[in-house]
């Protein structure tokens, strides 16, 4: 018997509640560590080192500038992160992670972890690994896109 189609506006829907769902179990496992989501996002991102002017950062993580401006404040103030002369561009700052900005990120992606470990339990190991591998070629339709600009 042949799949039924899904309706596209019900799966987006759908996909749309299940991402409301883990931001909010993510970012409420994650509070102790004063540390939410979309920090996690910037703090991992500028931790590997590969990613050095604020306008990397936003072209990497698809984050347009106002936003990353704030979020990069946020994390400034609280001595997270701190914005540097750069060496490659005297007329560039560079946003790097601070020893603070990396406790912080590992205490957060420990809470992280446990509060996906819990959400994810009504999926099966098997179910677990057949919605990553689903989910990681719907997101880098992105990536490829970009390559073929």
């Amino acid at each position: 018997m042949a799949a039924q189609p899904i309706d596209p506006m019900a799966l987006g829907l759908l996909m749309y509640r299940a991402h409301q769902l883990a931001r909010a179990k993510a970012n409420h496992a994650a509070r102790p560590a004063g540390i939410e989501l979309q920090h996690a996002g910037v703090l991992t991102t500028i931790s590997t080192g590969e990613v050095h002017s604020q306008r990397e950062l936003g072209r990497t993580l698809g984050i347009d500038k106002s936003t990353l401006v704030r979020i990069v404040d946020d994390l400034e103030r609280r001595d997270l992160v701190r914005r540097q002369r750069s060496d490659h561009d005297r007329r560039a700052y560079e946003v790097v992670i601070t020893d603070e900005g990396e406790r912080r990120l590992g205490e957060a992606g420990e809470l992280f972890r446990a509060a996906m470990v819990e959400l994810l339990a009504v999926l099966d190991p098997g179910e677990q690994r057949q919605l990553h591998d689903l989910l990681a070629r719907f997101a880098d339709q992105e990536r490829a896109g970009d390559e073929t600009a």
